[in-house]
């Protein structure tokens, strides 16, 4: 398995991409782990209707892309309820439109985990997210 240099352009772009992501969200927190295998978590305010006891988040990992996410009844794990399935980094408004649509009467994405790549891959993933490193986020007044 290929490592990934937690400075570097990879590592960064993977940090600027789930900024914009959070960015779109009004996510108040985030935190990723950019060595491989790559994870994120982005936590969501509101909580789903369906699950009102439970705390919603967003979950990406570099095999699995975006999927949504309730904690679990003990609190420690995450139930996954819906990966977005599109692609590994799919634009931060795709991710938004899946949230709301999350929200809304209908279940979104798919049910199942659409196991894009294997992490560490040389399939050019590192270079897709280096790409992100350059672009800057403008945030809002409060994000950090």
């Amino acid at each position: 398995m290929a490592e990934r240099d937690g400075l570097g352009a990879p590592a960064l772009g993977l940090r600027q991409y789930l900024l914009a992501v959070a960015s779109k969200l009004d996510a108040p927190a985030w935190f990723c782990e950019v060595e491989v295998p790559a994870t994120a978590y982005l936590a969501l305010e509101r909580r789903l209707d369906r699950f009102p006891d439970h705390e919603t988040a967003l979950l990406w990992d570099e095999q699995d892309g975006w999927a949504a996410a309730v904690e679990s009844s003990s609190g420690e794990d995450m139930v996954v309820l819906a990966y977005l399935g599109e692609d590994l980094l799919p634009q931060p408004c795709a991710v938004a439109a899946f949230v709301r649509e999350l929200y809304g009467d209908s279940y979104p994405g798919r049910p199942d985990p659409p196991d894009f790549r294997s992490p560490g891959s040389a399939d050019g993933f590192d270079e897709r997210l280096a790409a992100y490193a350059g672009k800057s986020v403008c945030l809002r007044e409060g994000q950090a």
